[in-house]
């Protein structure tokens, strides 16, 4: 009895240990997100005031930022570009990834191996040459140019292990069936590899959101420029001001989070899909 007794405290003990650690590890995420979200109410120059008495706290940042000039056309420009790089992206990424996993073609392996080799070269390398091809096309400050460049080969190869893990045999009965290649893609494949495109669309939509650098180079007017261009530009503006600097940080997280929050239920349903699919 002795022994059982201590064995059920140290399990009692190990359980408030672990949940102790993760209350501690929550804690610390949280903060920066607290810390930014409460400064963001503040007009200061110093990171280190945490004085959120009511009196010091306002609305005078976020007024500055949403009197801003064109600040609705910044708005549509990024929710637009997002959104539709999130359905360019697993639209071609599906299609690649289920001609490099399922469809047997010369040169398959050898294809698909320079595509990944593709994701070792920084995006920043190949600013030049896009810039110079966009500018070729007369594609400059248009929504092609910055669209068109969001799918990548890390994008090709998510949808391509997803696939790979999907049975051979539900494929070769729907062949039976008389079903072809894009009938079997639309309702066989994809319906099992629901979580992964889930995934792929949260990274697409947080990468192209918070995408700066090409917007910058490919957008010279200012009706075209995106929201993360536009709250930059604001912040030179003005003094070091540490509340508006977070403000935008704030309505620069918003639109991810809650895309992030909207899409997570849909998320855990195709995940549970893809585990009953054996």
């Amino acid at each position: 009895m002795m022994k059982t007794d201590m064995q059920i405290l140290k399990k009692g003990a190990g359980r408030v240990a672990s949940s102790l650690l993760l209350i501690g590890i929550i804690i610390a995420s949280i903060f920066p997100f607290l810390y930014m979200f409460l400064m963001s109410f503040k007009s200061t120059i110093n990171a280190h005031d945490l004085d959120f008495s009511l009196e010091k706290l306002s609305l005078m940042q976020y007024q500055k930022i949403f009197s801003m000039d064109h600040f609705g056309r910044y708005i549509f420009n990024s929710v637009f570009v997002a959104a539709a790089g999130v359905i360019l992206t697993v639209g071609v990424c599906s299609l690649a990834g289920y001609a490099f996993a399922k469809m047997d073609f010369k040169g398959n392996d050898k294809i698909f191996l320079f595509l990944v080799m593709t994701m070792v070269v920084p995006s920043e390398v190949i600013i030049i040459p896009l810039f110079l091809i966009t500018k070729g096309l007369g594609w400059l400050n248009t929504y092609r140019a910055l669209i068109l460049p969001l799918p990548t080969a890390f994008g090709v190869f998510i949808m391509r292990q997803a696939i790979l893990d999907v049975p051979q045999d539900l494929i070769d009965a729907a062949k039976i069936d008389g079903c072809g290649n894009l009938k079997i893609f639309f309702k066989v494949v994809l319906p099992l590899v629901k979580s992964s495109m889930l995934a792929l669309s949260i990274f697409t939509f947080v990468g192209a959101w918070n995408n700066f650098l090409w917007p910058l180079v490919a957008s010279t007017k200012t009706e075209m420029k995106t929201l993360p261009l536009a709250l930059s530009m604001m912040k030179t503006q003005f003094n070091t001001d540490v509340g508006l600097t977070m403000a935008c940080a704030v309505i620069n997280f918003l639109p991810p989070f809650i895309f992030y929050v909207f899409i997570q239920g849909r998320f855990k349903e195709g995940m549970t899909l893809s585990g009953m699919k054996g």
